[in-house]
């Protein structure tokens, strides 16, 4: 999860489309995915981490979308 906040902290803005950056991010992140294997379903305690770490980014996506209309 750290080297996705890093490679997240490297941009200054994502403009009007931030899901355009997700295969740049990807790309930032190829090497610490390789080393550590997220995508293994024998380290059921890792992915449970970014389960939990999807689903707080989902939640707060929906606060400051709600927090912009108002």
């Amino acid at each position: 999860m750290n080297q996705l906040d890093k490679a997240l902290s490297s941009f200054d803005s994502f403009g009007d489309d931030p899901t355009s950056h997700v295969e740049e991010v990807l790309t930032m992140l190829k090497t610490p995915l390789d080393r550590v294997n997220l995508r293994s379903q024998t380290k059921p305690e890792l992915m449970e981490e970014i389960k939990v770490e999807r689903d707080r980014a989902l939640l707060k996506q929906e606060v400051l979308n709600r927090v912009i209309a108002g």
